[in-house]
């Protein structure tokens, strides 16, 4: 019989295989994969859009007057007793702001560029959990595929020893019947693996922000250590981001309310009558404190800040409720696996040992090796998925932390 299947799995899981992309494919490392998704992952990139008009931004709230200059016009001709003739005339009239309305704009400017900025950063640190989520989830399905072909070529053994025993004469023809549905469940299981691998190339390529791959291979070890842990930040980008959009939100509020305040008019009148007779005239518009207009501006603004400072409160909940979860992850979730790795596997693969020298040696039916090795596939399995599971709390932490792309790096 070829080399056992327990050996394999503890190969491929136990010893923390590095698998090796295969020629013509496409590998991504850990760190690689954390980058892309910083730098180019769907959330960045939105996150980016708007940072994008920043500088216009900027540039349009210190260059133009805050309302424009108005001209009119007028000419017609008059006819009367004192003479007939042509009559021109014009006026030039600007608005000023009583209220600061530059001034104002110059204040939302400002918070828009700090919020769009902190936007990015917050987007920058999700799109690389994100990528390296997906990154994990590439790397387990590649190793379920290689531990359900192992599995497979490990039945078709099997089922080559049944027939034989069925040949000789040594055992029921219902013992090569249940080998090879053996062979037939596994193929299906492998197959299985195989499209889990294909939806989790598609969510990596999604994530990196590139076209679907079908040859994406994620380059690393399932059971790396990754406990790195750097100190605790206290500006996390989404907290930082949520306080600039309260900032921002403030800001809009007092620009809403100069814009809706009445202007100071200051203005020049010339008129040509009929008769020659010409005048120069100047004029001065002032707004009568007699009632507020910018109530129901300020109003609506005014709910515009609470919704803001609601939504840092939560955020910084959100963050805090995040931490103190990733801390028990990282430690249940290390607990399961050496569980697992050390209680259930060890014994499993030892009792398949001995289920399959009784079998050789004809002491022992397929059944009960059948069974032994079906429960030891599965704990083989719930490894490889614990194995992820400490690195995707890992990354959790990291991110509860904000300090997931530095730790990435390293």
């Amino acid at each position: 019989m070829r080399s056992s299947f327990f050996l394999v799995c503890a190969l491929v899981v136990a010893a923390g295989l590095t698998l090796a992309a295969p020629a013509g494919a496409a590998p991504i490392s850990r760190a690689e994969a954390a980058r892309l998704g910083a730098e180019r992952g769907p959330v960045v990139r939105e996150a980016l859009a708007p940072a994008a008009a920043a500088a216009g931004v900027n540039d349009a709230a210190g260059k133009v007057l805050a309302y424009a200059p108005r001209v009119s016009v007028f000419g017609g001709r008059r006819e009367g007793a004192f003479g007939s003739g042509l009559e021109l005339g014009g006026s030039v009239s600007q608005d000023l702001s009583l209220h600061g309305l530059g001034a104002a704009r110059g204040r939302v400017a400002e918070a828009f560029t700090r919020s769009s900025r902190g936007g990015v950063e917050r987007a920058r640190l999700e799109g690389g959990s994100a990528a390296l989520l997906a990154w994990l989830g590439v790397l387990e399905a590649q190793q379920l595929v290689a531990l359900r072909s192992t599995s497979r070529s490990e039945a078709l053994e099997l089922a080559r020893v049944a027939d034989a025993r069925v040949a000789r004469g040594v055992a029921m023809p219902s013992e090569a019947a249940l080998a090879a549905s053996e062979v037939g469940a596994a193929q299906l299981a492998e197959q299985d693996a195989e499209g889990r691998l294909v939806e989790a190339r598609a969510a990596l390529a999604f994530t990196l922000g590139i076209p679907p791959a079908p040859d994406l291979v994620a380059t690393g070890a399932l059971d790396a250590d990754t406990t790195i842990e750097l100190p605790l930040r206290h500006d996390h980008p989404a907290a930082t981001e949520a306080r600039a959009q309260i900032a921002r939100a403030e800001a809009e509020a007092k620009l809403a309310r100069a814009q809706a305040s009445p202007p100071l008019t200051l203005g020049v009148n010339y008129a040509r009558e009929a008769t020659g007779e010409q005048f120069l005239t100047g004029t001065i518009a002032f707004p009568l404190p007699i009632l507020d207009p910018t109530r129901f501006e300020g109003a609506l603004q005014r709910a515009n800040v609470l919704s803001a400072q609601a939504r840092a409160n939560r955020v910084a909940a959100e963050i805090g409720r995040d931490q103190a979860l990733a801390t028990h992850d990282r430690e249940h979730t290390r607990e399961v696996r050496d569980t697992l790795r050390t209680r259930v596997t060890v014994p499993l693969r030892e009792a398949v040992r001995l289920a399959r020298a009784g079998y050789q040696a004809g002491t022992q039916d397929a059944t009960g090796l059948l069974v032994m090795r079906q429960r030891l596939i599965g704990a083989e399995e719930q490894l490889v998925h614990a194995f992820a599971e400490v690195q995707r709390a890992d990354v959790r932490s990291a991110l509860a932390r904000g300090t997931l792309l530095d730790e990435a790096g390293r």
